[in-house]
């Protein structure tokens, strides 16, 4: 091979050396700043659930009390004997009635948790045991949401109008107190499905902060 000829072909040989080693580089710096953004997303993520999660375990705590609290009154207007529906004098009934009419159906924080599993992005989170409880979280929220709505327009609906209705008068009637006692079974029902939904929420609400604090230790 003649002395030009190999001094071009080592110059191009170089030449395509500097050209694969800068792309090399390029690709891994595109590489590593990718992961760095990938991991201040997932961290600011955690961030925005473990103040999300809190909240909510608030709200769902105050609801739980609130709701517990009219469920016993309402068994005691409902119970299987002496009930005090069929019992209280015209004068005490509405006030008793009026009393069950607090409902705390939950309203929750929907923020960046709920808009995060929707958004489909939920595979960005490397941590996979995460990603399932924030999948379980959303599904039983949709559920258990939808149905606690429904019953709070059960009673705000049905049993407040009838119950105003009847009291219109002043004066209870055997049929009004029958009438009224199989809607109160009804929203007792209601009331305790609706407990047991809230207080699934909150385990599984409490389940994942509690792995989110414990993780940011």
């Amino acid at each position: 091979m003649r002395p030009e000829t190999l001094k071009t072909t080592r110059k191009l040989a170089v030449d395509f050396a500097v050209i694969v080693i800068g792309v090399f580089v390029a690709l891994a710096a595109e590489t590593w700043w990718s992961e760095r953004e990938q991991r201040q997303y997932e961290r600011d993520i955690r961030e925005d659930m473990i103040a999300e999660f809190g909240e909510n375990i608030r709200i769902l705590n105050s609801d739980i009390s609130i709701n517990e609290a009219v469920t016993q009154r309402l068994h005691a207007l409902i119970g299987d004997t002496d009930a005090s529906v069929y019992r209280l004098d015209d004068a005490a009934l509405q006030p008793e009635l009026n009393a069950i009419g607090d409902w705390a159906g939950f309203d929750p924080v929907m923020g960046s948790a709920q808009a995060f599993v929707e958004s489909g992005n939920v595979a960005t989170i490397s941590d996979r045991q995460l990603r399932q409880m924030m999948a379980r979280w959303a599904g039983l929220l949709e559920m258990r949401r939808r149905f606690n709505l429904q019953a709070v327009e059960f009673g705000l609906m049905v049993v407040v109008p009838r119950t105003a209705g009847a009291n219109a008068d002043g004066q209870w009637s055997t049929t009004e107190r029958r009438a009224i006692h199989a809607l109160l079974v009804h929203e007792s029902y209601l009331r305790r499905t609706v407990l047991e939904n809230q207080n699934e929420l909150l385990g599984v609400a409490q389940e994942i902060l509690d792995y989110l604090q414990q993780d940011e230790q």
